[in-house]
């Protein structure tokens, strides 16, 4: 029996390990909403007991709001025109979806069946050093349905992501895609970190910013 002591303490030691190593900074940021995405809350009905409602509408009005779950979004989940801040500084902004409808001659061009569609966001560098935007990973997919996308190699009215963004300093750019029209309903864009600075404590920091929006 004395020897489960040394056992149960290594046990012990190890869980505790886990436990922090898990519950470090498992957050990435937090969302900046737009106010042009948020919506002003509805006035609450009288449901009180000196409610002047009529019966039936008290249950089209009250039964329906007691009964209405919080439509609070996760800070990871956002809106074209939201902002998601890094904990460290760095920003990013999805600032619009929409339809390419001009080509160069060299550009590639969507297969049948499948619309094109360009991401513009913005980077801001909140933090004290250069940010090598390679590090940058961003990724686009189907919102309602699924579907999967199809990078497309645009030049006219877009803006490569790439090189270091100084600190204090913000860039617009833009990611080309097109996705079957079956799929094209609302588009989700992702963004996720692979800097070193950012994955050196080699803890889950917990899920990435995605934003939803439709096609304009």
């Amino acid at each position: 029996m004395q020897a489960r002591a040394p056992l149960l303490t290594i046990t012990a030691v190890l869980l505790t390990g886990i436990l922090i190593a898990c519950g470090s900074d498992t957050e990435q940021g937090t969302a900046e909403r737009s106010t042009s995405t948020t919506s002003a809350p509805a006035q609450s009905p009288d449901c009180g007991p000196g409610s002047t409602l009529s019966q039936s509408e008290w249950v089209e009005r009250c039964a329906t709001v007691s009964a209405t779950p919080s439509t609070e979004q996760p800070d990871t989940e956002l809106a074209v025109g939201d902002t998601f801040a890094y904990t460290d500084g760095l920003k990013v902004k999805v600032d619009s979806i929409r339809q390419i409808t001009r080509f160069g001659e060299y550009d590639s061009r969507p297969e049948a069946g499948q619309i094109p569609f360009r991401i513009t966001f913005t980077v801001t560098n909140g933090t004290d050093k250069p940010y090598d935007l390679d590090d940058l990973g961003a990724t686009a997919e189907g919102g309602t349905t699924g579907g999967q996308t199809s990078s497309l190699y645009v030049t006219v009215g877009s803006k490569e992501k790439g090189g270091r963004l100084a600190p204090g300093r913000a860039g617009t750019f833009t990611e080309e895609y097109s996705i079957a029209k079956s799929d094209a309903s609302s588009v989700v864009f992702s963004t996720s970190r692979f800097d070193e600075a950012w994955l050196e404590q080699s803890v889950w920091r917990g899920e990435g910013p995605h934003w939803t929006g439709a096609i304009e």
